[in-house]
């Protein structure tokens, strides 16, 4: 007998994503995406429309109600329908052909990783600074909580929304990251990483501010959880 597939969610937060957003919904394979929720963390610019004008009947927009990037995820696997659930980002830079790889690594107890250092992966996007700091953070959260994964704060990943929603994760900022991986490990769930090459995004700025988000990754690295 032939195994249903099961229902895939892709939450997509986004912020002032202008040029990328609408980009990265149309490259989304809707052969193995049943729906995209779009999380808009009230945008000033035309992301709204342009994520509009992307997302199909099935698909939802919504304006976040809880704060930052971690909050953004919150608000979308509430409205999440999808028995796995995928987080990507909106700025193209993570590959959204590399979804049905995410998929077919996928098992209930499984948490799979993209990952940018994995041997395969690669980054087109990263300064000398962040290689470094990406490096040194998966170093620092491996030694902490005796983990074994290559690639600690590029969080496109799929889980099941059950195994998700056990986590209990209470991150607003990028520190959710490192959390997710604690968490998930405390939980029993086994972690299997895909090499991916990260593309420099399609336009704008990045959020991230190397200092300032760095500091609060590192709390949440020695956090006592």
């Amino acid at each position: 007998m032939e195994e249903i597939r099961r229902k895939t969610t892709l939450i997509i937060p986004a912020l002032n994503e202008e040029g990328c957003i609408g980009k990265t919904i149309k490259e989304v394979p809707r052969d193995y995406v049943d729906e995209i929720i779009v999380v808009d963390g009230h945008s000033t610019d035309n992301t709204g429309q342009e994520a509009r004008n992307a997302l199909g009947p099935n698909d939802q927009f919504i304006e976040q109600k809880r704060e930052k990037f971690g909050g953004a995820i919150y608000d979308g696997l509430d409205l999440a329908n999808g028995d796995i659930v995928i987080i990507m980002d909106a700025d193209g830079s993570q590959n959204p052909a590399d979804i049905p790889k995410l998929l077919e690594k996928y098992s209930d107890h499984a948490l799979v990783l993209a990952s940018r250092y994995a041997q395969g992966g690669r980054s087109d996007d990263d300064t000398l600074v962040r290689w470094f700091g990406n490096r040194l953070f998966t170093k620092l959260t491996n030694l902490a909580h005796r983990m074994h994964v290559t690639d600690s704060l590029y969080l496109f990943c799929a889980i099941s929304r059950g195994n998700f929603k056990k986590l209990g994760l209470q991150s607003h900022d990028y520190g959710i990251c490192i959390e997710f991986l604690v968490k998930a490990k405390r939980a029993g769930l086994s972690f299997v990483e895909v090499p991916t090459v990260e593309r420099p995004r399609i336009s704008g700025k990045s959020k991230v501010n190397a200092l300032r988000d760095g500091w609060k990754i590192l709390r949440m690295i020695f956090h006592k959880y």
